[in-house]
């Protein structure tokens, strides 16, 4: 093994030794009577809650409050590949914690592939009939965990052209991916509405609170154009108390 393969090799230990201890603490939050809240998904399920967009692991995010971010996922590979084997497997050792299984789990995905693939492809003639594939596959891990109610969040409404990430840039015009975003918005509702009725599924949507007369993020709401700031946050947890007992 060379050097820079032994390096690639400790870093990879490295994360995967943190992915453990922050999953002991979650665990051990939970036992305590510590989790009220485990948000699940992208990275809008880190900045709905904390100022910081942290690489992908679990974190606490507020008082009670906790994130399983997975990175820059897609609501389309979650539908076809389901939710990593990681996630899956610790549900079940999540589901004999009351304190974790007791805790209301959000799940948290679509925006990038509204930003960033959906706008173009639905032009060019393709669906979104993905969306129902992956509330299934939130309700089989819903199920997994044991938790009383699972609640689909819908995606914030489209970023602005300025958006520059050079991994995610963005694909179409605004009035596309404001017809995605319609598209998703609507799929989801459907769906969720569609559901089995156990394990009970809802849908967190923050849409109208969020967007500005033209469906763009509101300008004041976000400082990369994209992502919730302080103020934006203010309005996710307001949203976020409308449901919690």
């Amino acid at each position: 093994m060379n050097a820079a393969s032994l390096r690639a090799f400790l870093r990879l230990r490295r994360a995967r030794l943190r992915g453990w201890i922050a999953l002991f603490r979650l665990l051990l939050a939970a036992l305590r009577g510590q989790v009220d809240e485990v948000w699940v998904g992208d990275s809008h399920s880190v900045t709905f809650n904390t100022e910081h967009s942290p690489l992908p692991g679990i974190l606490r995010t507020g008082e009670r409050r906790w994130t399983w971010h997975l990175g820059p996922r897609v609501m389309y590979s979650i539908a076809r590949d389901d939710f990593p084997p990681t996630l899956r497997r610790t549900a079940r050792l999540i589901a004999r914690i009351p304190g974790a299984r007791d805790a209301a789990w959000f799940f948290s995905f679509g925006e990038i592939d509204i930003r960033c693939h959906l706008a173009p492809r639905l032009t060019q003639g393709a669906d979104v009939g993905f969306v129902s594939s992956y509330v299934e596959r939130v309700q089989g891990l819903v199920e997994r965990l044991g938790t009383p109610v699972g609640t689909i969040v819908v995606p914030v409404p489209p970023c602005l052209d300025s958006y520059d990430h050079a991994a995610f840039p963005v694909a179409g015009s605004p009035e596309e991916r404001l017809a995605a975003h319609r598209a998703v918005r609507s799929a989801l509702t459907l769906a969720v509405s569609a559901a089995p009725a156990h394990p009970p599924l809802r849908l967190l949507d923050m849409t109208d609170a969020l967007a500005g007369p033209d469906g763009l993020m509101r300008d004041e709401l976000t400082d990369d154009g994209c992502h919730t700031n302080a103020a934006g946050r203010d309005v996710a947890r307001r949203a976020v108390a409308t449901l919690l007992p």
